[in-house]
């Protein structure tokens, strides 16, 4: 299986990538450093975690000492939830760009369908805050005076990506894309999108959640499905309280945990890590995978040097139970909402709690 994946401009992707999800600030830039100096060539950021600066500095260290070029290197950035009016979009992109100290991402994808948090009249940008707050606070995670999310009711996805398009005119990024999308959203955007169509779409998926039927829909169209959240989040900020899905998953194990996975990496000699993010590999899929300790790091990166058999293959297809870790359900008042058929049918709105948004830092 190949190191990268070719996206629909010609623009090479590495199939694995580094997450920066729920890595604290002074913790990423050893991380990132580890990374690169391992092998990784692929970093996905996002401005609402709240450590792009530290990136930034890692960046510029690696390449003043020569460790990797800044063409070989594929940065991925997010645009967030409240700047999804058409005027915010740009400066979201730029003050990431700023933060990264970079003159361009590889890819820059919408993070959420849904316009919440957000008021819709001005952009949030990092140093407001990546934490729930009253509006007048103008945080990334504006709350009304009730303690509920804002909601932007009049902002739609589409008009979002007109303004996603002009960014790679502009020599900004190289390419746009999706996250937490669903597959009738994907389509709306693939269907109106006027100069460039969604490069990757970056979902939750591990051995529990396979979206074979998205994986699938993103093949045909050649969109790169990008798997986030790839080894089960078991460090997710909601794992025992604060969201609908806390608790054990629905198998009563943790993805790296499963019986059945800890046997198959005795099988090859390899941690489950490695089995599970070899099964995104031979899945056809690409992902990004997060942590903060080098070692870790660095042992993540061992899966090109082994393969998973038809049956190890087989015992994984049968964990497919459909655990989402991630809904997020206090943003789920906006039609562009894109999991509603995940929520219970009697959910009602909630305010967010503990762990309640999606890494947001009090």
């Amino acid at each position: 299986m190949d190191f990268y994946t070719t996206l629909n401009n010609g623009t090479k992707m590495p199939r694995l990538g580094l997450g920066t999800w729920k890595a604290p600030a002074e913790k990423t830039k050893e991380a990132i450093l580890t990374a690169v100096k391992a092998g990784y060539r692929l970093i996905d950021c996002a401005n609402d975690y709240d450590n792009e600066h530290v990136i930034g500095e890692a960046l510029q260290e690696l390449f003043a000492a020569g460790v990797v070029k800044r063409e070989e290197l594929f940065i991925q950035a997010k645009l967030w939830n409240s700047n999804h009016r058409p005027e915010h979009v740009k400066p979201d992109l730029m003050k990431t760009l700023e933060d990264l100290q970079l003159d361009y991402i590889d890819s820059f994808v919408i993070h959420w369908p849904q316009a919440v948090p957000s008021t819709g009249k001005i952009c949030t940008l990092r140093p407001n805050g990546c934490f729930p707050a009253h509006h007048s606070k103008a945080s990334m995670f504006p709350l009304n005076d009730e303690g509920y999310y804002c909601a932007d009711m009049e902002s739609h996805y589409v008009e979002t990506w007109a303004a996603m398009e002009d960014l790679v005119d502009q020599g900004l990024t190289k390419t746009i894309g999706l996250s937490n999308f669903n597959k009738r959203q994907v389509e709306e955007v693939l269907l109106t999108a006027k100069k460039y169509k969604p490069a990757v779409l970056q979902n939750e998926s591990h051995p529990y959640l396979h979206e074979k039927d998205l994986r699938d829909y993103c093949q045909i169209h050649n969109i790169a499905f990008q798997a986030y959240s790839a080894l089960g989040s078991a460090d997710r900020p909601w794992r025992l309280t604060g969201s609908i899905t806390s608790g054990a998953p629905k198998t009563g194990h943790e993805v790296l945990s499963h019986p059945d996975i800890v046997k198959i990496g005795e099988k090859h000699g390899k941690t489950t890590a490695n089995v599970v993010l070899r099964w995104h590999i031979q899945m056809k899929g690409t992902l990004c995978c997060k942590s903060v300790t080098p070692s870790r790091i660095v042992d993540n990166f061992k899966v090109w040097d082994f393969k998973l058999d038809s049956d190890d293959m087989a015992i994984i297809d049968k964990m497919n139970v459909g655990w989402r870790h991630l809904l997020w359900a206090e943003t789920s008042m906006h039609p562009d909402y894109p999991f509603k058929d995940s929520l219970p049918w009697d959910y009602k709105l909630q305010k967010p709690g503990v762990g309640a948004t999606a890494g947001a830092k009090a």
